[in-house]
C-alpha cells in the first residue's frame, strides 16, 4: 500500500492539470501496481485507488453539484452524524377581521415558519470501468475521475425526479404548472415561464440537451418570436452545443451520457424537463449532503470489469411543490 496523503495529492494535481515534474511518471508507475501490467489487479491496492478516485471525484463534483442545486434547493453540505434542522417558511395569507369604523381591528397572528429534521437516506448507483491498458494514464485517471463526478451529479437528479413525478400524480405540483402533451410548442413553454416568474426572478428551465434544443429551435421558426431574436441569440441557435437562452428563461443541461454501446440509451429521461422559479426565499427542495461519496468495490470474473457501488447520505425534501414546472413531451425520443 502507498502512502495515502501523497496519493491524494497526486491525483489532485493530474485532475486539476497542475502536473509537477514526475508525476507524469508517478502515476503511470502506480497505475501499472494497481492493475498489475498484465496480470490480476491487486485487490487491497485496488480498493485504495478506487477510494482516492471518489475523493477527487467528490471534489470535482462540489461546485458542479452546488451550481446546480442553487437553482432549485436550499443545499448544505454537513459532516456525518451531524443533526441538521432547517426552517419552512409558512404561506398563509394573514388573516384580519375588519370592525365598524373607530372600533378598532382585530387581527389573528400566523405563524411563520415550521421546523423539520434532515433524516440521512443512503442515495446509490452503479458504476464499472474496464482496467487501465498500457496507455495514457493521465488520460484514463481524468476520464474516470470525470465520469465519477458526473455520476455524483446525476443521483441527485435521479431522486429529484423521481420526487417531481410523484409530486405531479399526487397534485402537490399544481396542474397549471404541469404541461405534458406530444409537441409542446413555445407558447406553452412562455406560458409556463410566466407562471414561474410571478415568485420572482427570471425563471431556469434544467432538462436533456434534446428538449431544450426542441424550445430553443422553435424560436426561430414562430412568426412572432423570430422577427424579435438579437443576433447574439441567431447566433447561439446556429453554433451553441447548448442553447442558455429561451424567451424569458435561462436554460440549463443534465449531465445525460449514454449508457450502452449502441448510443440508444441514456440514465435520465429526454423527454422531461423541470422550471424553477430564479429569485424565491425558500427553494422547491432542501438537500442536506452528510460527508461524501462512498464506495465498494469488486472485479467481475467473467468480463474482468471493475465495479463500484457508489453511495452517498442524504435528504431531499420537496417543500414548494407550487414554484416548480414541469414539462413533458412525448414526440422528443433519442
Amino acid at each position: 500500500m502507498f502512502d495515502n496523503q501523497k496519493l491524494k495529492a497526486l491525483f489532485t494535481r493530474v485532475v486539476n492539470n497542475k502536473v509537477e515534474e514526475k508525476d507524469h511518471e508517478d502515476i503511470a508507475a502506480y497505475c501499472k501496481k494497481v492493475f498489475g501490467s498484465g496480470y490480476s489487479p491487486d485487490p487491497s491496492m485496488l480498493h485504495q485507488f478506487n477510494n482516492l478516485v471518489v475523493e477527487t471525484a467528490d471534489q470535482i463534483a462540489k461546485p458542479v453539484v452546488t451550481n446546480l442545486l442553487s437553482v432549485l434547493a436550499e443545499y448544505d453540505s454537513v459532516a456525518p452524524n451531524t443533526v441538521k434542522q432547517y426552517n419552512i417558511p409558512q404561506k398563509n395569507k394573514a388573516k384580519v377581521r375588519w370592525s365598524a369604523n373607530g372600533s378598532g381591528v382585530d387581527m389573528v397572528r400566523v405563524e411563520g415558519k415550521r421546523k423539520e429534521i434532515a433524516v440521512p437516506q443512503q442515495l446509490s448507483t452503479g458504476f464499472y470501468y474496464e482496467p487501465f491498458g498500457d496507455g495514457d494514464y493521465v488520460e484514463q485517471f481524468n476520464k474516470l475521475v470525470n465520469d465519477v463526478a458526473d455520476a455524483k451529479v446525476r443521483l441527485y437528479m435521479d431522486v429529484i425526479a423521481k420526487l417531481v413525478t410523484a409530486a405531479v400524480a399526487s397534485g402537490k405540483i399544481p396542474n397549471a404548472n404541469v404541461v405534458a402533451a406530444s409537441n409542446v410548442t413555445i407558447q406553452q413553454y412562455n406560458k409556463l415561464a410566466s407562471v414561474l416568474a410571478r415568485y420572482g426572478g427570471r425563471p431556469v428551465f434544467v432538462a436533456d440537451t434534446l428538449l431544450i434544443d426542441h424550445f430553443a429551435q422553435q424560436q426561430a421558426t414562430d412568426t412572432t418570436i423570430k422577427t424579435l431574436l438579437t443576433d447574439r441569440i441567431k447566433e447561439e441557435l446556429l453554433t451553441s452545443l447548448n442553447p442558455s437562452t429561451i424567451g424569458r428563461t435561462t436554460a440549463m443541461n443534465l449531465v445525460n451520457p449514454f449508457l450502452d454501446e449502441t448510443n440508444s440509451k441514456v440514465e435520465l429521461p429526454v423527454n422531461v424537463g423541470y422550471m424553477f422559479a430564479g429569485d424565491v426565499s425558500q427553494k422547491p427542495f432542501v438537500v442536506t449532503e452528510f460527508g461524501g461519496m462512498r464506495q465498494m468495490t469488486e472485479q467481475d470474473m467473467e468480463d474482468e470489469r471493475i465495479k463500484m457501488k457508489i453511495t452517498q447520505s442524504a435528504d431531499v425534501q420537496l417543500i414548494f411543490g407550487e414554484a416548480i414546472g414541469y414539462i413533458k413531451d412525448d414526440n422528443v425520443a433519442l
